[in-house]
């Protein structure tokens, strides 16, 4: 099956196609609205096979559905027509989510994307538990978001946001239980040699994510008796 898998970012949208390493990209931001998404989309897979298709939507979702708009975008996500937007299945889940479940290998883990603020999801023994920690205070008075996002790497040294993230991580760590930690998004490459317990992930991920949403689909079809 050929899958298209699309990660919608603050930035960029990044788009992969089934047996390309690499991703094509195209800017995101403020103006981008779901009609010039899909503009975008269609020209670039105008002469591209697939047969269903993954997207990381930076925004809440529930059980497939958009619930909120994304702040970092433009307007209209939520009343765009999706069932017809492709003319193949699709699934949609939030962004961080599928990075995460790109990066999982089994038992509990937490993973921390680091962009523009704090992506964060719990998954444990395959179950992904979307969470919102970075509007939590972590010190100061001041949330996760403020020290660990976009704006923290900007307002403090490269050493002590390093600092500040890997504390951060070694207390949520502990608070979940959880047997390791990946850190995700644009700025996890600004870590460096990580301690014990924490792993890199890459955007890369979000590719493998994508194709991993489908798998409970084939398993129920597989229980259902369906091929």
């Amino acid at each position: 099956m050929n899958t298209l898998v699309i990660d919608i970012g603050g930035t960029n949208v990044k788009v992969w196609k089934t047996g390309e390493n690499d991703s094509k990209k195209f800017p995101s931001g403020k103006k981008l609205t779901p009609r010039r998404f899909m503009d975008k989309i269609h020209a670039m897979t105008a002469k591209v096979r697939f047969d269903r298709v993954s997207i990381g939507y930076p925004g809440e979702v529930r059980n497939g559905r958009l619930i909120a708009e994304p702040w970092n975008l433009g307007p209209g996500w939520l009343d765009f027509d999706w069932s017809s937007a492709f003319p193949c299945p699709m699934q949609i889940m939030n962004d961080a989510c599928m990075q995460a479940l790109g990066s999982y290998s089994g038992d509990r883990m937490l993973y921390l994307g680091l962009g523009t603020s704090i992506g964060t999801v719990f998954i444990t023994d395959g179950t992904i538990v979307p969470l919102a920690l970075g509007h939590l205070t972590f010190r100061e008075g001041k949330d996760f978001d403020h020290f660990l996002g976009r704006k923290g790497l900007k307002l403090y040294s490269k050493k002590a946001w390093r600092q500040r993230v890997f504390q951060a991580g070694e207390t949520l760590k502990a608070a979940f239980h959880a047997d390791y930690v990946v850190f995700g998004g644009g700025n996890a490459k600004t870590l460096g040699t990580l301690p014990e317990g924490f792993l890199m992930g890459g955007n890369h991920n979000a590719y493998f994510g994508g194709l991993r949403m489908w798998e409970g689909a084939q398993e129920q079809k597989a229980t259902d008796g369906r091929r």
